[in-house]
């Protein structure tokens, strides 16, 4: 504990700043996942469905209203306007604000139209768009400050914001029987009141509301890569958004704490994904591809693992996270979880994409993959039931996979993966999810797995200790 002590204080500002955002996120994820077993038995499975669309819904919307101004296009922007960067940060807020309410003034009198296609009343709507205003100002405020090296202003308002939004909204969902109203507008309330706050704070040093110059560089940015980030967010969005339309919010419901439950992977896969990219990147820049193969397939092999470890105790989290009313999800588990794998393959092949400088064909597959997907879910949740989604899901992203393996031989024709290692590890994650399904009837040969996989664990636990002391390192 000393020695990370030691190391951390010696650590430059730009480290600290990476280590307390990698810490907000956990924070924010984790908060999320934890407050579920108290949602879903506060509210019905209609009450809790209804909210997650609405917030799937949301994460499509902001995407028009804000242009993910906040994010990839802030730092580059700050860059290349350094001498006026409170100037360049306002500006980017004014455009926000100004693409927020002209989406507004086209909502109004489409509010019908748009009401029967997304199941959103205009009345939620209004709050919609009050985080659609509020929600990514908060984001533009911390991702200013974190492109200064700041980290303790961000940290303490991620803090307060991740305690206090699920509190007010317990209060609120227990003092009236409009109860995913009352969470939806709990959350709303405290991203204004932060939002309003980091708003005066930006426009007071930037004195900027519009700037032509610097808002035709914002545009013209983020604007060519909105079908990218459109396309990946249907992607995660669509399976909700179509269960709720084919078979209720109910289903919905279902199908979001299941979702819930593979989050928790996502949180492992991307904490991977961020500690073996700089050492890839590094490997690849010194044409050492040999010592990448062995490093990257035992890392698929630990991420099957913990994928396959999901499905086996979906019973378990299930039970945790809901009530017996919720008991289908154990069936949606295991194509999600096995899509978590296939996620973090495609990110690994994207890596080598990414260092080559070849993301045009990222965008393209990425928008194939979501048409993909929808087709699926149009075709097979009307026949099939809800259950579908999870299948169509872990069809897209095996796709996805395939479809990224091809760009980047395109790109790097070397061997950097162990193709063969991999596709194992692949065929046998698919077999094992199948039959894992089998055993959830039958309770004690499933703990007899889970104690076999903790046996193995420990056996070659030396091994993968190893391996994550070598890719830290």
């Amino acid at each position: 504990m000393r020695k990370l002590l030691a190391r951390y204080r010696e650590a430059s500002p730009a480290v600290r700043a990476s280590i307390w955002a990698t810490v907000c996120n956990f924070l924010q994820r984790g908060a999320a996942v934890l407050v579920v077993p108290i949602f879903t038995r506060l509210l019905t499975t209609e009450q809790y469905g209804v909210c997650n669309v609405y917030y799937a819904w949301f994460d499509i919307f902001v995407l028009l209203t804000s242009l993910k101004l906040p994010y990839e296009g802030l730092n580059n922007g700050l860059i290349r306007h350094e001498q006026d960067k409170d100037g360049y940060t306002s500006s980017v807020l004014g455009l926000m604000v100004v693409l927020t309410c002209v989406s507004a003034v086209v909502y109004w009198p489409l509010r019908d139209v748009i009401g029967g296609f997304t199941g959103i009343s205009p009345f939620l709507m209004v709050f919609m768009f009050i985080q659609l205003l509020f929600s990514p100002i908060l984001n533009l405020w911390i991702g200013r400050q974190r492109f200064d090296f700041k980290y303790r202003a961000p940290v303490i308002v991620t803090l307060i914001s991740t305690v206090l939004s699920p509190a007010i909204a317990i209060v609120a969902v227990l003092n009236t029987s409009y109860m995913a109203e009352a969470r939806i507008i709990a959350l709303a309330a405290v991203q204004a009141v932060f939002g309003l706050g980091c708003a005066v704070v930006l426009l007071w040093r930037g004195r900027v509301f519009y700037k032509k110059e610097y808002w035709k560089f914002a545009v013209r940015f983020n604007l060519p890569l909105l079908a990218y980030y459109l396309s990946q967010t249907v992607l995660n969005q669509s399976d909700r958004i179509m269960i709720d339309h084919f078979c209720g919010s109910g289903k919905a419901a279902i199908y979001s704490v299941a979702y819930t439950a593979a989050t928790l992977m996502l949180l492992a896969v991307s904490a991977i994904n961020g500690a073996f990219s700089p050492w890839l990147y590094r490997k690849l820049k010194a044409g050492d591809h040999a010592a990448v193969q062995p490093v990257a397939g035992q890392l698929c092999l630990l991420v099957a693992g913990a994928t396959l470890a999901m499905t086996v105790f979906a019973p378990d989290v299930v039970a945790i996270l809901a009530t017996e009313s919720y008991q289908e999800a154990i069936w949606i588990i295991p194509p999600v979880s096995a899509s978590v794998f296939f996620v973090f393959l495609y990110m690994q092949l994207a890596n080598v994409e990414m260092f080559y400088g070849k993301t045009k064909g990222i965008s393209v597959v990425s928008i194939v993959c979501t048409l993909v997907n929808v087709g699926l879910n149009a075709w097979a949740i009307p026949r099939f039931g809800f259950l579908a989604a999870g299948w169509t899901t872990l069809v897209s992203y095996v796709l996805l996979a395939v479809l990224h393996y091809v760009l980047m031989k395109r790109c790097c024709p070397e061997k950097v993966f162990p193709v063969k290692t991999i596709l194992v590890v692949c065929v046998l994650e698919l077999a094992l999810s199948f039959g894992i399904m089998a055993l959830y009837p039958l309770g004690w040969i499933r703990y007899g797995v889970i104690a076999l996989e903790a046996v193995l664990v420990l056996c070659f636990r030396k091994r993968l200790m190893g391996l994550l002391d070598n890719v830290r390192s």
